[in-house]
């Protein structure tokens, strides 16, 4: 028998806390690696990992000359960062030589009652040296839930007690360039394998009058099956899903034995998106019980708060 629950109907677990709305604050520890630069990774430190010519990786800690601080607020597990209430120190590269800066914007994401965590970081950073600079500007997305498919951080649920998390990239995206000394660069990096991104460090919430409070709902109407099929393939969105903000909402699914549905293990199920964001699940039969969870969310924009909508399904 199959059956759709929402998510409301669920038992609560001993990881499963609600986020009150109020303020949120992400500090990113420093790190104590010799060196900004290398080409191992140092556990634990937050980095954007760069793939050379040569075939292997520069990795560049963020947090090699301080803590990163983002404040901001939690309104429904939505989270907001101003790039106001940011704070990235600058980092000092070649025995100081030259500076690498960070131009803070707006980040947006979400946590929900589980620990996920997942993050859209705008970003924009410049290295300066004898009077040239390059800027490479982009935009990644961050979930808890992957591993950074170039420099191999892997993500990690928070923590309720201690807000502890760490966030990967989904996907490998090349930045855009552009500044007289990005021709040099390209000498040695090979950027059109995209670059990866971890962060690790801390999430805080706390109570207190979330700024999207007065804003107007974001909504869409979501069609998606009343029952999954206990093994063959089921469609769970024929299209992408663009709420009454005018956004396309980003679609996740994933699909687990226990409650929570974390994961993606290709034994009990595999899944397919297309460019129009058709969204389909193919279940193997081999799970006894199975549990699949579609998340659906978008950022906030003007005039509107953040959009998020979570379906679970039980298959036995």
């Amino acid at each position: 028998m199959i059956v759709a629950l929402p998510l409301a109907s669920l038992p609560a677990t001993a990881q499963s806390v609600d986020i009150a709305d109020g303020t949120a604050k992400v500090v990113l520890p420093a790190c104590g690696q010799s060196s900004p630069v290398t080409t191992v990774r140092t556990p634990g430190c937050s980095y954007v990992a760069i793939p050379t010519k040569a075939g292997d990786l520069y990795y560049a800690y963020l947090t090699s000359p301080g803590e990163v601080v983002w404040n901001g607020s939690v309104r429904d597990g939505a989270l907001t960062f101003p790039g106001s209430g940011q704070v990235w120190p600058a980092m000092a590269l070649l025995d100081g030589v030259a500076t690498n800066t960070v131009k803070p914007s707006d980040i947006t994401g979400t946590v929900d009652p589980t620990g996920d965590v997942s993050l859209r970081v705008n970003y924009e950073t410049t290295i300066q040296a004898l009077g040239f600079s390059c800027t490479a500007k982009g935009q990644i997305s961050l979930s808890s839930s992957v591993t950074d498919p170039v420099g191999g951080g892997q993500g990690r649920v928070r923590n309720p007690a201690t807000g502890d998390f760490a966030v990967a990239a989904t996907s490998a995206t090349a930045p855009t360039l552009t500044g007289a000394a990005c021709g040099k660069a390209s000498e040695n990096l090979d950027l059109s394998k995209g670059v990866g991104w971890y962060l690790d460090g801390f999430l805080q919430t706390g109570p207190g009058t979330a700024p999207q409070a007065g804003l107007a709902k974001q909504k869409a109407a979501v069609k998606y099956p009343k029952r999954l099929a206990a093994r063959g393939r089921t469609v769970i969105l024929k299209r992408t899903v663009v709420t009454n903000a005018g956004l396309k909402a980003t679609a996740r699914l994933t699909w687990g034995i226990r409650r929570s549905a974390k994961g993606k293990n290709k034994r009990y199920a595999r899944a397919k998106s297309t460019k129009n964001g058709r969204l389909t699940i193919k279940t193997t039969g081999r799970a006894k019980k199975l549990f699949v969870k579609l998340r659906l969310s978008a950022p906030s924009t003007a005039g509107y708060s953040a959009f998020r909508l979570t379906r679970v399904w039980k298959v036995r």
